[in-house]
């Protein structure tokens, strides 16, 4: 049996956008994405909410580190939970 093949981290998940209601432009983001290899997650911030100023910074992570983060400080949701089984040919 061959042992399982895992591709990774992709793609990029918003977790938070700020609009200043005055001028309806985008003040604060927090945003999770892959890297370029796939091979950890970066939390990325950028705020803009102090006039003539923009910072952005970056947390990287492993994808297994933030699951078992998760897994450790999450709750689990009832009724979400899927068994599913995969045939492999």
């Amino acid at each position: 049996m061959d042992s399982p093949h895992f591709s990774g981290a992709h793609g990029t998940l918003s977790l938070l956008t700020e609009i200043d209601p005055q001028t309806e432009t985008i003040t604060r983001t927090m945003r999770l994405e892959a890297s370029t290899d796939g091979r950890s997650v970066l939390l990325v911030a950028l705020d803009a909410r102090k006039l003539g100023s923009q910072r952005e910074w970056r947390v990287e992570i492993t994808p297994e580190e933030l699951i078992a983060l998760i897994r450790a400080h999450g709750t689990e949701v009832s009724g979400y939970l899927v068994d599913f089984e995969i045939q492999v040919r």
